[in-house]
């Protein structure tokens, strides 16, 4: 019997748009099209990075349970660890970055106002402007600094590393009914994935979203609804990876013949955006939209203040000289991946939302794919044991009586 040209195109349809990611961000490394970008194949290496955890993902899921990807992935996690240890460095803006926002903080200044913000753009020119991520970026850190009196790359490493840990440990907790010695293998990976960059409360608050999320799905309730808003709500005011993710969430739970699964959705979305409105107001809500959201749209204002590393939306627009239409269109494809959740699982739904919005951000955000393998890995054990079809090795014996 064969398929229906419908169901060949659907089958298609992400490979090619893989495809063609892979082969535009080629393009731009070898033509190197746009002035004042750097560092092309940036894009390359993330097109390259997702197609493989989507295909392992749709294609392969079972290879998690055997022992050569788990030694691999193991190994891997082991080689991060001694790559990110050497390659830190004691002036790395980051360092620096964060030094300047508590300053400006305890010189009584808005971080998001004062134009006094530490950045380095294109060949490490230093340029002053303004805090450009959500407040949950600044309050357990400059916490850190109150505490510790002290702000250096070590203090910084080991604090994200300890945060990498608290999000292990939700893994674990998570999938109480498979072995510990299973799971360990992907901790390092967990842990020392990134090191240079700052994903660390977005991947702590996405651990806690998905155990929410995983809990719900055993046993609903509304009490873990209202857990799952406000975590929601924490979690868009660290990374913005965490937008799209509960965009695919709440989609996914639409029900059309339903009216009562919208208003649900409405109230619970209420709830989080409240959550984040009271994390934002110390600093004023249309501040911190201002420069987080609005400037990670605008090619223009970023490039004043950071090197533009092209990805392939923004690369694409960039190369045929209309970045004004770069917004409508990343905010037009995020959006049409979000429609698809309803007709997915809902891990399934968040991964896609999170892929998509990793393609076309405004320059490669490498720092998010450890959230990725995580949701992915997650979304994977998460439908076997559904399904009850866990291998035994991999399996907890259940306890006696």
């Amino acid at each position: 019997m064969t398929n229906s040209p419908k169901t060949a195109w659907k089958k298609c349809a992400v490979p090619a748009v893989f495809l063609f990611c892979i082969l535009f961000s080629l393009l731009m490394v070898i033509f190197r099209p746009i002035p004042h970008a750097h560092q092309y194949g940036m894009a390359l290496k993330l097109s390259l990075t997702l197609a493989g955890i989507w295909f392992v993902y749709r294609l392969r899921p079972a290879l998690v349970f055997t022992r050569g990807l788990r030694v691999l992935v193991l190994l891997v996690g082991l080689g991060f660890f001694v790559g990110g240890i050497i390659a830190l460095k004691p002036n790395a803006e980051i360092v620096r970055h964060y030094a300047s926002v508590f300053a400006a903080i305890r010189s009584g200044q808005n971080p998001y106002t004062c134009g006094t913000i530490f950045h380095r753009t294109e060949f490490g020119r230093p340029v002053l402007g303004n805090f450009n991520y959500p407040p949950m970026e600044i309050y357990p850190y400059y916490l850190l600094y109150l505490v510790s009196g002290t702000w250096n790359i070590w203090t910084l490493t080991v604090f994200k590393l300890a945060l990498h840990a608290l999000a292990c440990l939700i893994f674990l907790w998570t999938f109480p009914r498979l072995k510990r010695k299973f799971l360990l293998a992907f901790l390092p990976l967990f842990l020392f994935l990134e090191m240079q960059q700052n994903p660390a409360m977005a991947l702590l608050l996405t651990s806690l979203i998905l155990l929410a999320i995983r809990k719900d799905g055993e046993s609903p309730h509304s009490g873990g609804r209202l857990v799952i808003a406000v975590l929601f709500g924490v979690g868009l005011m660290t990374k913005f990876l965490v937008i799209p993710l509960m965009a695919a969430y709440y989609w996914h739970r639409f029900e059309a013949k339903r009216l009562r699964s919208l208003l649900m959705i409405a109230l619970e979305g209420v709830i989080a955006l409240a959550t984040a409105v009271l994390i934002m107001a110390p600093y004023g809500v249309a501040a911190v939209f201002k420069e987080t959201i609005l400037f990670n749209l605008v090619l223009k204002d970023r490039a004043a203040l950071t090197t533009f590393y092209p990805n392939v939306l923004s690369g694409l627009f960039s190369w045929i000289r209309l970045p004004g239409l770069y917004p409508v269109a990343a905010v037009a494809i995020l959006a049409a991946a979000v429609l698809a959740a309803p007709r997915l699982n809902v891990y399934s739904a968040m991964l896609t939302a999170a892929v998509t919005f990793l393609l076309v951000a405004a320059t490669p955000r490498s720092q998010f794919v450890v959230i990725v393998i995580y949701v992915a890995l997650v979304g994977i054990l998460a439908n076997f044991e559904d399904r009850r079809e866990v291998p035994a090795e991999a399996a907890r014996s259940p306890s006696p009586g």
